[in-house]
């Protein structure tokens, strides 16, 4: 059993980083969050393509998602087929998603005219997230869920309705450039129950913030579609014996990667970013 003075660290280590949160000097001299922060987002991953893909893919889109911590929460979970309700321990996360405009390549003059009758069809937002541990025993790999009661005890502690990833799902909102105040932003949830409650080490990937791909090899030389991805990895030093959020931690920042569908947990190309805010 660990030594008191052991519990108590990631406590104090995480009420510490709770008040390093980034903040600017407003004109009234007070400190002041920044408007994409607010709310209890303590990091932001830009909407910031390479010139590279902005060249090879002209209809490229990417939202801007501000991320609160990785937090979790006992709720009652009633199994629809018996009836039985059950107390279980469930991970999520919330997120905030803007349509952020990109930058655009110039046309060249022997550009071919495009056939006005042929518009192309709106593009949809349409999230997934996977989380995946890693540790000794191997990779586990977890899809989100939809649980309505978890879902309302999360709104009601996070103070807003966030959707899960299928009540969400509709066309972008109309870009919106940096600086406006009305953002048409996107609160969604994703939420996982029976993780295993002695990972050390896991990885969330978020998918459908971008309509960005690439095309790959597998290691027999088989052509392989990749999307890019949302990827940030975390760690926890507790044990199943005393769970708690505060003990979940970031390993570094968020970031966008190209990942393939066909294998959850190989990740074949990455795109590094730099966040806005890191806690």
């Amino acid at each position: 059993m660990r030594s008191i003075k052991h519990r108590r660290m990631p406590l104090l280590m995480g009420l510490l980083a709770a008040m390093t949160v980034s903040v600017v000097a407003g004109s009234s001299g007070r400190a002041q969050a920044p408007p994409r922060l607010r709310e209890g987002f303590d990091v932001v991953v830009p909407a910031a393509p390479a010139g590279e893909e902005i060249t090879t893919q002209s209809n490229l889109w990417m939202l801007e998602v501000a991320l609160k911590p990785m937090r979790m929460r006992w709720v009652d979970v009633t199994n629809p087929a018996t009836g039985e309700t059950t107390r279980e321990l469930i991970w999520y996360q919330v997120y905030k998603a803007v349509h952020r405009p990109l930058p655009r390549k110039q046309d060249s003059s022997d550009t071919k005219p495009v056939n006005d009758e042929d518009v192309p069809p709106p593009p949809m937002f349409v999230p997934e997230f996977t989380l995946v541990t890693v540790d000794e025993g191997g990779e586990k790999v977890y899809q989100d869920v939809i649980l309505p009661e978890a879902q309302a005890a999360i709104n009601r502690r996070e103070r807003r309705v966030y959707k899960n990833p299928v009540e969400i799902i509709s066309e972008l909102p109309p870009p919106t450039p940096e600086g406006e105040e009305a953002e048409n932003p996107l609160y969604g949830v994703a939420i996982w129950k029976a993780v295993d409650p002695d990972t050390d080490y896991f990885t969330v990937y978020m998918t459908g913030f971008s309509n960005g791909y690439q095309l790959g090899k597998t290691p027999q030389g088989e052509t392989l579609a990749q999307r890019k991805t949302i990827m940030q990895e975390y760690w926890r030093p507790g044990d199943r014996f005393e769970a708690t959020e505060i003990e979940i931690r970031r390993r570094g920042a968020p970031r966008w990667i190209y990942r393939a569908d066909e294998n959850p947990i190989t990740v074949l190309g990455s795109v590094p970013t730099q966040p806005a805010a890191t806690p």
